[in-house]
């Protein structure tokens, strides 16, 4: 049983450690951060025109897919 839980601890360390996860914050290149850019402008726009129409659901939706994008686009595009 000891065994098992050293190995498990060992495991998360090994599986864990930010060496192994450097290739994921790499940025992407600059056609597909415009292209990001360009969607986030078209679902804020969108949202907009929802909610100017009071149509909240569609308008919340659209926020919230433009908020996604925009923390994708500071992830992996901004420097």
């Amino acid at each position: 049983m000891l065994k098992f839980f050293t190995f498990l601890i060992l495991s998360n360390a090994f599986f864990y450690n930010p060496i192994f996860a450097k290739d994921i914050n790499k940025k992407w290149k600059e056609k597909d951060c415009m292209d990001l850019y360009n969607a986030i402008i078209l679902f804020t726009k969108l949202s907009d025109k929802e909610w100017k129409n009071k149509i909240e659901k569609k308008g919340a939706f659209y926020a919230a897919v433009a908020a996604d994008y925009t923390i994708i686009f500071n992830t992996f595009c901004t420097k």
